[in-house]
C-alpha cells in the first residue's frame, strides 16, 4: 500500500469515527425522548431526478421541556448566550441523516465542468428551541462530512435501483472527503390574522464551511392550533427540516424565504483541496407549501419547495417533495 492510500485510509477511518460518536450521541438521548420523527425528501416527488438537491432522510429525536426537565444539548451550548434565559416552553432536536446533490444529467459518466457536482453529505445537529408568548428562537450546531464517507453514492444507487431509475453514472467525480460544520441562529414572530390564519416572520443566520448565509422570510397559515405550532416552523428554515402540526391541530401553509449565501460546500466544491465544483448563485430564494395533521401521538406533513437556481450556470435548483412522519412515544 501507497504512501497516499494509506493517509486516505487512515483519514476515512477517522471520519467514520467522528460520525460513529456522532451516532452514539445520539442513540444516546432516546432514553429522554418525547418524540420521534422521519424525514423523507427526494426530487422525485416532483417529476424530476437529477440537478441540485435530489435525495435526503433524516432521524429525529425531540425532548420537551414541558414533560420534565432537560439539559441543553452539548453542541449548542456555545451558543446559548443568544437565548433568552425567561421562557414558556423548550425542546431540543436532535438528528442525524443525509443529503446530496447531484448534476442535472446524472447519465453522463464524465458531469458537465459547469453543473454542479456530485456531493453527498452525512450530519449530526442538535438544536435548542425556547417559545415565550408570540417569539420563538433557535439556536443549532451541525457537523457531519461530505464525500465517499457520506455513502450518498451507495444510497443514491439503492433508491434508483429500488424506484427504476436511471443508475447515475458520475459518483466518481464527487467532493472528497472533509469535516463540515454550521452554527445557525434564527428567530420567528408569530401575527395572529384571525382564529384559524397566522403569520410566522422568520430571520436566520448561518455561518461555517458547510454554509453561510443570512436571510428571512414569511410563512401563512391556516388551520387549528396554531398557537402551538407556530414554533415547529423553525424547523422549515434550510432544506433539511419541515414544519409539524401538534396535538390535534391542523395546517396548510404557503411561505417563501430570501438569503444571501456566501458559501455553499455542495456547490463551491472542498474548501482547502482541488475538487469539482461550480459557481454559487448568492442570492437566492425558495417557496414552500404543504399540510399537516396530528392526532394525538402521531403528526403527518407533505410539503413542496421549489427554489431559485443555485449556480450561477442556471443548471441546477431545489425542487422537492417531503414527507414526514412523527409520533409520540
Amino acid at each position: 500500500m501507497t504512501t497516499t492510500t494509506k493517509g486516505k485510509a487512515c483519514s476515512h477511518r477517522r471520519l467514520l469515527a467522528a460520525i460513529l460518536l456522532a451516532g452514539f450521541a445520539f442513540v444516546n438521548q432516546a432514553q429522554a425522548t418525547d418524540w420521534v420523527s422521519l424525514v423523507w425528501q427526494n426530487d422525485l416527488f416532483t417529476g424530476r431526478d437529477g440537478g441540485g438537491y435530489t435525495n435526503g432522510i433524516f432521524a429525529s429525536l425531540y425532548q420537551v421541556a414541558d414533560s420534565g426537565p432537560i439539559d441543553e444539548p452539548v453542541l449548542t451550548k456555545p451558543l446559548s448566550w443568544m437565548l433568552n434565559d425567561r421562557f414558556e416552553l423548550a425542546f431540543n432536536e436532535h438528528s442525524i441523516g443525509q443529503a446530496m446533490v447531484t448534476p442535472a444529467d446524472i447519465t453522463k459518466p464524465v458531469p458537465d465542468p459547469n453543473d454542479v457536482p456530485y456531493a453527498g453529505l452525512l450530519i449530526y445537529r442538535a438544536s435548542r428551541v425556547v417559545v415565550d408568548g408570540n417569539i420563538a428562537d433557535m439556536i443549532r450546531t451541525t457537523v457531519g462530512v461530505v464525500g465517499p464517507a457520506s455513502l450518498a453514492e451507495q444510497s443514491q444507487k439503492f433508491i434508483h435501483k429500488v424506484v427504476g431509475s436511471k443508475e447515475p453514472q458520475g459518483w466518481d467525480y464527487q467532493l472528497k472527503n472533509e469535516p463540515v460544520f454550521a452554527l445557525r441562529r434564527a428567530r420567528v414572530w408569530r401575527q395572529e390574522l384571525s382564529r384559524m390564519a397566522d403569520v410566522v416572520l422568520l430571520a436566520q443566520a448561518r455561518a461555517g464551511n458547510l454554509e453561510s448565509a443570512v436571510g428571512g422570510g414569511a410563512i401563512v397559515r391556516f388551520g387549528h392550533g396554531l398557537q402551538r405550532s407556530f414554533a415547529t416552523t423553525l424547523l422549515q428554515q434550510g432544506r433539511t427540516s419541515s414544519p409539524a402540526a401538534v396535538e390535534r391541530g391542523w395546517y396548510v401553509y404557503a411561505g417563501f424565504e430570501a438569503d444571501y449565501v456566501f458559501n455553499n460546500i455542495l456547490v463551491n466544491g472542498n474548501t482547502y483541496r482541488e475538487s469539482p465544483s461550480s459557481d454559487l448563485r448568492h442570492e437566492q430564494m425558495s417557496f414552500t407549501a404543504g399540510i399537516s395533521y396530528a392526532w394525538d401521538d402521531v403528526s403527518l406533513t407533505f410539503g413542496y419547495k421549489s427554489g431559485t437556481k443555485i449556480d450561477t450556470h442556471a443548471s441546477s435548483r431545489d425542487n422537492f417533495g417531503t414527507l414526514s412522519l412523527a409520533w409520540k412515544l
